[in-house]
């Protein structure tokens, strides 16, 4: 894990997911975070199939990503659903 990817994690610990109350890192729900080139892709699992909060996490997920120093853009992926 390089220092960008590293820092996306921490900037992530601060995505909520709104029916759990807590972070979507703490809950495993923040998959795969790489880096290239100040590209950054992230990959997240929802709670559930039809989660109402899709678009409104994908959202959160790249803003915090693209927060960090060094990161131009961020790319976000849904890769599945359920915790863990």
């Amino acid at each position: 894990m390089n220092e960008i990817e590293r820092k996306v994690w921490e900037a992530l610990k601060k995505v909520k997911d709104p029916e759990l109350k807590v972070s979507m890192v703490d809950a495993g729900l923040i998959k795969k975070v790489e880096e290239k080139d100040g590209v950054v892709t992230v990959e997240f699992t929802l709670t559930t199939p039809f989660c109402p909060y899709t678009d409104l996490l994908a959202l959160a997920i790249k803003k915090a990503a693209e927060s960090v120093e060094g990161v131009r853009e961020a790319r976000v992926k849904v890769v599945g659903f359920g915790l863990g």
